[in-house]
């Protein structure tokens, strides 16, 4: 990822709409089903440590790691000092380790093995634990901020279900999130491809929209997710992928 991506998502990520509303998904599946008891949870690819915060607020114990030297310093700057460098390929901690593992949109980097990442995260996690797993969603919408972080891939949901698919895991829930902002997203990306490609350079489309606008795409997706407790959404920007170790 480019370092001023990093720097970028740190000054938003408290702030913007899809971030506050990925977090309360994200609080949502954590309280829903136990782990086992005195474990710790980690952050594996945890960015620069909003979603370690939210961990951190649901075990006595967490643990964040991510490739990028940048984004460890910038968690450690939130007071994160159980942060390291690492690689989600080969991670540094023993078999059976955490209760509750979070992978959030990584397995779409250019850097991560699909497999292989998948079969670390399922190592680290202890029988009877959880781990959560957020994609982006469908191909078509890769943006200027993909091509920052370095995503090359996004999923559908049955991508995600072979991909996320390794022995002793258990695929509990595949599920779209934003469905009820798919379309106004699809618009904004269209328009910003047709005026970067009559203008400079793409820029990074992660910014935070004037208050009065986000407070109302953050209400959305809070009224979203009241009603994703009803239905499933066929279709969103973004899969969460709930699973159990066996």
């Amino acid at each position: 990822m480019e370092d001023a991506e990093y720097r970028r998502m740190f000054e938003v990520e408290d702030r913007l709409w899809w971030y506050r509303g990925l977090r309360a998904y994200l609080a949502d599946a954590l309280g829903r089903q136990p782990v086992p008891p005195g474990l710790p949870a980690l952050d594996a690819g945890c960015g620069t440590g909003a979603n370690l915060v939210l961990l951190a607020g649901a075990f006595a114990r967490v643990a964040g790691c991510d490739l990028a030297p940048r984004a460890v310093a910038l968690a450690r700057a939130r007071g994160l000092s159980r942060t390291l460098v690492a690689d989600v390929n080969a991670l540094p901690f023993r078999d059976s380790t955490f209760g509750c593992v979070l992978c959030a949109d990584v397995l779409e980097c250019a850097e991560v093995d699909e497999r292989r990442a998948m079969a670390e995260l399922a190592r680290v996690t202890a029988p009877g634990g959880r781990l959560l797993v957020s994609l982006a969603a469908y191909q078509f919408l890769l943006s200027e901020h993909d091509r920052a972080v370095h995503s090359v891939r996004r999923y559908t949901r049955g991508r995600a279900r072979r991909a996320l698919a390794v022995p002793g895991l258990e695929v509990q829930r595949v599920r779209y999130l934003f469905g009820t902002l798919f379309l106004p997203i699809v618009a904004f990306r269209v328009l910003r491809r047709l005026a970067g490609a009559r203008g400079p350079a793409p820029r990074s489309d992660l910014f935070v929209p004037p208050a009065p606008l986000n407070a109302l795409l953050e209400s959305v997706v809070t009224l979203e997710r009241k009603l994703a407790r009803l239905i499933a959404l066929p279709f969103g920007t973004t899969l969460l992928v709930e699973l159990r170790r066996a």
